[in-house]
């Protein structure tokens, strides 16, 4: 299972690999130029996410709290992959959201520490940036987990995507998250469709992975975790009749 995994994952990469490879890599920097002057780069929309993990030094007991360790880790699916292109050497353009809180302000101090560009990140005040919370047993399993995350639906909309449509129609590529409303998902690949851009659609969770049946026909790669493949087809198969 974990050769598999480990294939998979690779595979992934490798996917994005394909349409970053062929573009110089660029300089990061905190001052980006404007999108008429701005290198093609890759655009990413989804969810920054603040995850913070519990695992406790002993054995939980319901009712009462035990010693444990508890970490704030940046997070998303869009927003670590947008950190993995920049590793590979380019400067994703960044689409999401935070609140103008504790975890957002921490979101935004590690994009901006890595030199990446914040020009497309919404920080909106009187909203709970997105945060999931895990609670992990001694072995590293998880026992439980909440998630918060629908200032992500709610704010990125169509309106904010449009505003960055330049940067979306000289991209090497789209990448979505299943974490966006589906308007907002046909509206980001509309854009893409019209310029010729692939799209890269990450689906997040097997509930939302349904999310990618309207869109299907512009996707050029997808997840291929075989439990997010077998609920895309489910989603998909009533569009093809």
């Amino acid at each position: 299972m974990a050769e598999d995994a480990a294939s998979s994952s690779r595979r992934r990469m490798e996917s994005i690999r394909r349409h970053l490879l062929p573009r110089s890599p660029l300089i990061l920097s905190l001052n980006p130029l404007s999108p008429a002057e701005a290198e093609p780069s890759p655009v990413i929309i989804g969810g920054m996410v603040l995850d913070i993990h519990a695992k406790p030094s002993v054995p939980p007991h319901p009712g009462t709290t035990v010693p444990g360790m508890v970490k704030y880790i940046s997070g998303g699916v869009a927003r670590n992959i947008a950190e993995c292109m920049a590793k590979l050497g380019t400067q994703p353009l960044m689409i999401s959201v935070v609140g103008n809180d504790m975890a957002g302000d921490f979101l935004l101090k590690y994009w901006r520490s890595a030199g990446l560009c914040t020009d497309g990140i919404l920080q909106v005040h009187d909203v709970t940036t997105p945060v999931v919370s895990n609670v992990f047993d001694g072995s590293g399993e998880l026992i439980a987990g909440v998630a918060s995350v629908q200032a992500v639906e709610t704010f990125l909309t169509p309106s904010w995507i449009y505003q960055f449509r330049r940067h979306i129609s000289n991209a090497p590529l789209l990448m979505l998250d299943a974490n966006l409303s589906p308007q907002s998902l046909q509206a980001a690949c509309k854009i893409a469709y019209e310029s010729g851009v692939p799209v890269l659609f990450e689906p997040v969770s097997v509930v939302k992975s349904s999310r990618i049946a309207p869109i299907a026909e512009h996707v050029s790669a997808k997840d291929s975790r075989e439990h997010h493949l077998n609920c895309i087809v489910v989603h998909i198969a009533p569009f093809n009749h």
